[in-house]
């Protein structure tokens, strides 16, 4: 909640107007203008720092003329003039003018001892920096504030101030604090009998058990805040309660009653004309419709969302709902309505990733200019102390001069002699502080020289180590699947394999076996980089020797390649024996019979196919050995394998652990198994490259500026 200064809504302009006309003094006249801009704020908001610039135009006229009350009462208009101007400059998204504002209007407050008016100003200070995301700024300011209105004793105030507070330490994921300021304000809120504000803070507690899990208690509080907002008839609050009762039962599966809610909330947001409650409602139901497999209807509601949201430039629900639409519109197996949505929803996220960018350039900038401002303020008091002195001196040998010519020809002497000491003493500083300066510019000349040979060494070394890995990687290439073995056994499939260095821990590999049956290995070794690119070829050449003695069982084949790593490992130093190896899984495909076999240490393979129960598709998890393939406290167990029929159309899946463990998104969480399944089922309909394009896109829309902290594979073969 912001807390500006009361805009007199209720007063005619008309009637400001000719109040204005009719005033007298100019202290009524600049009130006036600051009342009817204020008044203007509602319909015409930039018209407010044209008429508040008249109010101080006219204040700063008088201003040196004016004593007393009158002073005081210019004085303060004035702060409330600037405090309005800042107001719409934040509006407008000038967060360094409407800074510049605030302090102007925080300056005269402080000086007038106006307690109520700094307290109004830092608050408006503080939500600027919490727009800007500097946090700590934004609850210094806030805390300050808090102290002013703690010490007035205006429950009602205090309670606004604490709800900021509460919104920082909850957009911060610091429920602790959030929920302690939180209910500091509903109790606050109580006592003063605020009904506007109770409800409020019941429903901001009920957002953050929400996110704690704790529904009971979260739905408690919204049922609460509901009967509440209901009492003052509050409907955009009801709405927006609804919505999060609604959130809540979505999440656990009660798709119905989770509608019933949506449905009552968009209702009300329609009868008063709440645009952005009407689209992000839609595209709720839309998404609630496409849970219960009902696409033609979420595609209905998807495409209001989406239109309205075009229309009022609501750019995180086109984000939303065009990313809805995308998988809908594949679900109606229209392909290129998709394909648009989901280029629209790149383009989208985008967009609000430079956004935030901005906000991070605009926080720089700040602190730029105060440190600026800090500087100039500094040198600009010193100069004011050496004119203030050298008035002081000239005053006093003035006085001296009038009691006695010869005492000030002695005072003049005496200066004379004290300022040719001072003038000798700084020659002989100056004399010295060049000598050192020179010293040290031949130091620096020194230290440049060996800096400049370092630098030319490291970036020898540097170039011999990147052409040593650049050669390994090619090495390591050799090594792995050769596009035309896998065109040959394969007619359509793609092959997702993107390293989180140079060289990888992460390998594929394919072989032709023995009986005719073709296999495929997708593993992950111990370790990434240099190390772990080490292990894939010690991991390579033990399945390729597995191969060579003839095993054509995909359980033989590691159990065969489990038994050679552990044992050219043994003597690597190290006390456990070697216990490196890899994660894999080893996939035999039958094409003739449409069978597969398979056998998997640690790494799952998915199949998606068509689901005989209802519309769309499902995943079948083919589930992996709890062991890796190499030295383990289980490595005398045999690995399991498992046969299974294929159909045409499935698609098979073999991953490694990269993509899902991939931290990014709004919170830096891992993307996580069960979003991976989700995102493979939604694309399983595209053709193979799609769906590669779409994981690499998924992948950096969600890493954004974090680095990848694992090697990726995946790997689809369409049956």
């Amino acid at each position: 909640m912001l807390l500006l200064s009361q805009f007199l809504i209720a007063q005619n302009i008309d009637s400001l107007k000719q109040a204005f006309k009719s005033a007298k003094h100019d202290t009524t006249r600049a009130i006036i203008l600051v009342d009817i801009g204020e008044t203007l704020y509602v319909s015409n908001p930039d018209t407010m720092i044209i008429v508040c610039e008249q109010a101080i135009s006219i204040i700063n006229k008088n201003l040196s003329i004016a004593k007393g009350i009158e002073k005081k009462a210019f004085l303060k208009t004035k702060a409330l003039a600037l405090n309005d101007i800042g107001f719409i400059y934040k509006d407008n998204g000038d967060m360094k003018l409407a800074i510049e504002y605030f302090d102007k209007s925080l300056k005269i407050h402080e000086e007038l001892g106006d307690k109520i008016g700094i307290s109004d100003v830092l608050n408006n200070i503080g939500y600027v920096y919490k727009e800007v995301n500097d946090i700590p700024k934004a609850l210094n300011y806030f805390q300050k504030c808090l102290r002013i209105r703690e010490e007035s004793g205006n429950k009602l105030e205090i309670a606004n101030v604490m709800v900021n507070i509460g919104i920082i330490y909850h957009d911060q994921n610091n429920q602790e604090l959030a929920i302690k300021y939180y209910q500091k304000c509903l109790r606050l809120y109580e006592e003063v009998n605020d009904l506007i504000g109770i409800g409020r803070s019941l429903n901001n507690l009920g957002v953050i058990y929400s996110d704690l899990g704790d529904n009971v208690k979260s739905l408690k509080c919204y049922s609460q805040s509901l009967k509440i907002r209901a009492e003052i008839n509050d409907k955009s609050g009801i709405a927006y309660t609804l919505n999060n009762i609604a959130y809540i039962y979505k999440k656990n599966g009660n798709i119905s009653k989770a509608l019933s809610y949506y449905n009552t909330s968009l209702s009300i947001y329609e009868e008063i004309h709440n645009k952005t409650g009407v689209a992000n409602t839609l595209t709720f139901i839309a998404s609630c419709l496409f849970n219960q497999g009902n696409f033609i209807d979420a595609k209905k509601y998807a495409e209001r969302s989406f239109k309205l949201s075009k229309e009022i430039d609501n750019s995180d629900n086109i984000k939303r709902s065009s990313e809805l639409l995308s998988i809908i519109y594949a679900k109606l197996n229209n392909w290129k309505n998709a394909y648009e949505m989901q280029v629209l929803f790149k383009l989208m996220t985008d967009s609000i990733n430079n956004k935030t960018n901005y906000i991070s350039s605009v926080q720089k900038s700040f602190q730029y200019e105060y440190e600026k401002k800090s500087a100039a303020d500094s040198i600009k008091i010193s100069e004011e102390k050496k004119v203030s002195k050298a008035k002081l001196a000239e005053s006093e040998a003035s006085l001296k001069q009038e009691k006695t010519q010869r005492f000030a020809l002695y005072g003049g002497l005496l200066l004379v002699l004290i300022f040719t000491g001072f003038v000798f003493n700084r020659f002989k500083i100056t004399q010295k502080q060049k000598q050192i300066i020179e010293i040290k510019e031949q130091e620096t000349q020194t230290q440049n020289k060996i800096i400049t040979q370092q630098k030319h060494l490291v970036e020898e070394k540097h170039k011999e180590i990147t052409d040593s890995i650049n050669y390994a990687e090619r090495i390591q290439r050799s090594f792995l699947s050769s596009k035309q073995l896998l065109d040959e056994n394969l007619n359509d499939y793609f092959v997702f394999f993107q390293p989180k260095d140079v060289v990888s821990g992460d390998f594929y590999w394919s072989s032709k076996l023995n009986n005719g049956q073709f296999a495929l290995v997708t593993a992950d070794s111990t370790g990434h980089g240099v190390p772990g690119a080490i292990m894939s070829l010690l991991n390579i050449t033990s399945l390729e020797s597995a191969i060579k003695d003839g095993y054509t069982e995909p359980s033989d084949i590691l159990n065969s390649t489990r038994k050679t790593i552990i044992e050219r490992l043994k003597k690597d130093g190290s006390a456990e024996g070697g216990k490196d190896g890899m994660d894999c899984s080893i996939i035999s495909f039958d094409f003739m019979n449409n069978k597969l076999t398979y056998a998997a240490a640690n790494n799952p393979i998915w199949i998606v196919r068509a689901s005989t129960s209802s519309v769309g598709k499902e995943l079948i998890e083919l589930s992996p050995d709890k062991m890796p393939v190499g030295k383990h406290d289980r490595d005398t167990n045999l690995f399991t394998q498992n046969t299974i029929d294929l159909q045409k159309g499935d698609i098979v899946y073999a991953i490694t652990d990269g993509f899902p463990d991939q931290f990014g998104g709004m919170k830096g969480k891992k993307f996580m198994y069960k979003k991976l399944k989700e995102l493979l089922i939604s694309v399983s309909p595209f053709a193979m490259q799609k769906q590669k394009e779409v994981l690499i896109d998924t992948l950096n829309n969600w890493k954004g500026d974090l680095e990848q902290v694992d090697d990726i594979t995946i790997i689809g073969v369409r049956i």
